[in-house]
């Protein structure tokens, strides 16, 4: 079988930043790198959740920038159905939608509808306004022609998840979507997220998170990433197997793996 989505030996280096004080003085030295991925590969097929685990700075959003194609990684190879990131671009961005939950690029002055319409149009869709009324009908949304600036955090999130369909992407990225939300809101949004797109649509969703509880019920597969590294993708079945514990809740996998410094790498069955 074909996977949608294949990353062989993926890393990525960031240079930190200078200081203020250091930028005052002109100093230039001991500006070593920092290691975001380091040597990361997995596959993932299509219909599945994906949720990668790990706290802030474990290189979650490096990851999905790098299969989003908004930087390219200093080693390893992407392909994503079949494309390649620097190569294919176009055919990939036509394939994918990022979600992020720090979504500052929506016009607040403009309508909820006005502004899926710029973005349709930069997007040079064809048959936009249908696309997007299907979309206004699919997330049950009737407030589509109130100010942007009005909505709540979970209608602006709703709103940056229809802005990532609009071009009926087959792999779905999101970064933290819910972080901002309420349980309630978090929740409804998940449910809607799986059983509407994956279970209806067949999308493939990669979905990064450092809320084991939000995962443990979301996702059917898991990756623990922690400082760049990936310790452990599987099932919770497989995943409890590493840890020798039948009933280990994800939290106590994490913990356990990252902490028994035991790198392994967990697929399904080519």
């Amino acid at each position: 079988m074909k996977h949608i989505l294949e990353v062989n030996g993926l890393t990525k280096d960031f240079t930190p930043s200078l200081s203020f004080s250091k930028l005052v003085r002109l100093d230039f030295r001991h500006r070593g790198q920092t290691r975001a991925l380091e040597d990361i590969s997995f596959f993932l097929d299509k219909g599945r959740i994906l949720g990668v685990l790990g706290p802030n700075g474990a290189g979650k959003t490096t990851l999905l920038k790098i299969l989003a194609t908004l930087i390219l990684p200093d080693k390893g190879r992407v392909g994503i159905n079949g494309c390649c990131p620097g190569i294919d671009d176009d055919r990939i961005k036509s394939f994918i939608g990022l979600v992020s939950s720090q979504e500052r690029s929506f016009y607040w002055r403009l309508t909820g509808r006005q502004n899926l319409e710029f973005f349709a149009t930069m997007y040079s869709l064809e048959n936009a306004k249908d696309k997007i009324e299907e979309l206004f009908d699919l997330f049950e949304i009737d407030y589509q022609d109130k100010r942007f600036d009005s909505y709540s955090s979970g209608m602006k999130q709703k709103f940056a998840l229809m802005r990532g369909l609009l071009n009926d992407p087959g792999l779905l990225l999101l970064d933290e979507p819910t972080r901002s939300l309420d349980y309630t809101t978090a929740l409804h949004l998940r449910n809607f997220i799986k059983e509407n797109l994956v279970g209806k649509k067949g999308k493939t969703v990669i979905f990064t998170t450092h809320n084991m509880d939000e995962a443990m019920d979301f996702c059917d597969l898991f990756m623990i990433l922690h400082k760049g590294r990936l310790y452990a993708m599987g099932t919770l079945d497989e995943l409890r197997k590493k840890v020798n514990n039948s009933t280990a809740a994800l939290g106590e996998i994490f913990v356990k793996l990252t902490e028994g410094k035991c790198l392994t790498r967990i697929q399904e069955s080519e």
